[in-house]
């Protein structure tokens, strides 16, 4: 063979298939970047990944129940692999939307904003979405752009009533999770990450959400926030900080968000009921 590899190697434990026709070495990790290059050994040279691929090539959070490779190829490529674990898109993709990323071919980060709109619930484009203004992947201004240029495209409508909600200052997914849980309740849409501070200007906290005007901090603990101690504890003392400056904290975990969203929900709501002045 080629690679100067025999058949029986390739059966045996020091590789492992990829996909047909496909090996890697065995002690490879698999992942998303060794999937690409692996599919790029049978899509036609011009073939684009796409979608959730792109995604996760661009390090954007998107859910996990579709873990096929995607890519896109001109729907006049005359050989087009079948293969289970590979879903190939029929569709060009201008050569302004492409981009190269390491060494791989991507679609731009705003088509990708435009595609995951087609593909995954609203709240995970939002999450996705937060994810790309953080990361500087993209920016707001090119992202409103690209979607004014497009029309009648799948997903658009999507994508422009989910821009507004972006937060360039969300830092996690569950935190975006927590923000809109608020916001879709109707409560007023609380700031992220901000700074706060004493009268004094002595520095306090920076909650994960926050309401500065009636001092309500509301903060997502994860699980590395209960497991790890010193973490544990910062928290305690942050959470002290600001209760001693008359603030109210209200603390938030898996569960509550999950499971418990409209308990979450309500407590926030007499937080802000009890602080709003008397009429």
């Amino acid at each position: 063979m080629q690679a100067g590899v025999t058949a029986q190697q390739l059966r045996s434990r020091l590789y492992r298939h990829v996909f047909h026709d496909v090996y890697a070495p065995a002690n490879l990790d698999d992942s998303i970047q060794l999937q690409c290059d692996a599919a790029a050994l049978i899509l036609p040279p011009d073939a684009v990944f796409c979608g959730v691929t792109a995604a996760r090539l661009y390090d954007v959070p998107v859910p996990d129940e579709d873990l096929r490779v995607h890519a896109a190829v001109p729907a006049t490529a005359s050989t087009v692999p079948r293969i289970k674990q590979l879903k190939v898109h029929g569709y060009s993709i201008p050569a302004r939307q492409v981009r190269t990323l390491r060494d791989r071919r991507v679609i731009g980060p705003e088509r990708l904003f435009l595609e995951l709109a087609a593909s995954v619930p609203r709240i995970d484009l939002i999450i996705a979405g937060d994810h790309m203004l953080r990361r500087q992947v993209s920016t707001r201004e090119l992202l409103n752009a690209f979607l004014e240029d497009c029309h009648r495209r799948r997903g658009v409508r999507k994508a422009k009533l989910a821009m507004p909600h972006l937060e360039p200052r969300s830092d996690s997914p569950p935190e975006t999770r927590l923000r809109m849980l608020i916001v879709d309740a109707g409560l007023p849409r609380p700031v992220a990450n901000q700074d706060v501070c004493n009268d004094w200007g002595v520095w306090l906290a920076r909650p994960d959400l926050s309401y500065p005007a009636v001092k309500i901090a509301i903060e997502y603990e994860g699980l590395h926030h209960q497991q790890n101690y010193d973490q544990y504890s910062r928290d305690i003392e942050r959470d002290g900080r600001m209760i001693d400056d008359g603030w109210i904290v209200i603390r938030v975990n898996k569960d509550g968000l999950f499971r418990n969203p409209r308990q979450v929900v309500n407590r926030i709501r007499k937080a802000l009921s009890a602080r709003r002045p008397p009429r």
